[in-house]
């Protein structure tokens, strides 16, 4: 007979697959997501496997706040999801209108009718629909299906991935239709893979990277799941990203990889980055890239430079982000001492390490100090003074995160939430595949 493994939503069973796991599913969770549970024996066998009523379970699971953000990374925005519903929904009327102008019957008149209230009641509409199919639990199978509207008749009766929809979404992938039922769960919920009759059976073992080792091919070949790879303008900036990274957002870690300047003996700077960004899509590169300059004045005139070239649809570029701290910011120059708004002039990864980084024992925040003048767009080059201090101190405060195992009080993580807020964000704007159906 084989066995099953489930996908549910908020403990709603959005889809199975026998003996192994969906590849795509795979791709939604990584190693740190799997868990074992104490659960009663007869949600899986009819009598007990040993003295205690009780057996383990195998499975991964993430919240949905944690998902929502995951798949938003991906290019599963929520505008996205909101768009494609109402060309799908249009597709899939135009198709049920004409066959029920060729086959006259009841069957293509009802999908005409509730794909009509769906397209006439949008996103929101389907939304509604699907939160209650969850909330009562209502399947095909419910010996009580005859009693509810039609409309939750039809959103169960297309849930087959060769149909043109699924739970009356349309069906361009997976990705899409759970980047929209996690609208319809609270975030406190789960999205749960559950292998533990898989486990049970001997298609996988207790200890196999079941998730990580199906997922690496579908990976390789499928846009939308590729880490994101992030070019610097230096080593340093690679290393001060990966580490936070891990600290402030260790759930989708997994999904960005930056360009290792050590080993290649990569050199630094925004005209080698720049440089680097031309060479990788002259080579054809087909990840996912995005090249992150400082914004600065020479990262500003970088990015004006590259806006004119045609980059590949997987390549994006985009400076550091405008910061509040920097908007009257103490700098250095012919003019003396003075205040002044440095975002777009000197604000390197350092400017974003936090206050408690930037200020020293008296209170002084580290000032900029001008070097010279960008032609290309007329602006002064500022660079943040002390700077391997700077980095010193902040290493010292990554540390003491790690070995606490959480960040400490009284540290100030806000710029680089920000630069990430800003790098998942354009991350997303990045196009994926997906599947569209034939419509005559």
């Amino acid at each position: 007979m084989g066995s099953y493994c489930s996908l549910t939503l908020g403990g709603y069973e959005i889809d199975q697959s026998k003996s192994y796991i969906n590849p795509f599913w795979s791709c939604f969770f990584n190693e740190q997501d799997k868990r074992s549970r104490s659960v009663p024996y007869d949600l899986y066998y009819t009598q007990p496997l040993s003295d205690t009523d009780e057996v383990p379970t195998y499975e991964y699971a993430a919240s949905v706040e944690t998902m929502k953000l995951r798949l938003e990374i991906m290019g599963y925005t929520l505008e996205k999801v909101k768009r494609e519903f109402v060309e799908g929904i249009e597709r899939a009327l135009h198709s049920r209108q004409q066959s029920s102008q060729e086959f006259a019957g009841s069957l293509q008149n009802n999908d005409v009718q509730h794909l009509s209230t769906l397209m006439n009641g949008g996103f929101e509409h389907w939304l509604i629909s699907i939160r209650y199919i969850f909330d009562q639990n209502i399947t095909i199978y419910s010996e009580d299906i005859d009693k509810y509207d039609g409309i939750y008749r039809f959103i169960l009766e297309y849930n087959d991935i060769d149909e043109d929809l699924y739970l009356g979404y349309p069906n361009i992938g997976m990705g899409y239709f759970i980047r929209a039922a996690l609208e319809a769960v609270d975030l406190e919920s789960e999205l749960i893979l559950d292998v533990t009759s898989l486990v049970s059976s001997g298609y996988y073992e207790e200890d196999e990277l079941i998730c990580a080792g199906t997922a690496q091919s579908h990976i390789d070949s499928t846009l939308a799941f590729q880490k994101v790879i992030i070019l610097t303008e230096g080593s340093t900036d690679s290393e001060i990203l990966s580490k936070s990274l891990k600290l402030l957002f260790p759930k989708v870690e997994s999904y960005f990889s930056f360009l290792d300047f050590d080993s290649y003996k990569a050199e630094g700077g925004s005209a080698m980055l720049e440089k680097t960004i031309k060479s990788f899509a002259a080579a054809g590169i087909n990840n996912k890239i995005i090249g992150l300059f400082d914004y600065d004045a020479a990262g500003v005139a970088a990015i004006a430079r590259l806006k004119k070239r045609n980059l590949p649809a997987n390549f994006r570029i985009m400076n550091l982000p405008s910061i509040q701290l920097a908007e009257k910011y103490p700098t250095l120059g012919p003019q003396g001492n003075t205040n002044e708004n440095v975002n777009g002039r000197a604000c390197s990864i350092e400017m974003y390490l936090g206050t408690d980084i930037l200020t020293d024992i008296s209170g002084q925040l580290a000032p900029v100090e001008w070097k010279g003048i960008e032609h290309q767009i007329n602006i002064y080059q500022g660079e943040l003074s002390r700077k391997a201090e700077l980095q010193k101190k902040f290493y010292l405060k990554v540390q003491s995160s790690i070995d606490a195992g959480a960040l400490q009080p009284g540290h100030d993580w806000s710029g680089l939430t920000l630069v990430f807020e800003n790098i998942f964000a354009v991350a997303a704007t990045i196009n994926q595949e997906k599947k569209r159906p034939n419509v005559s």
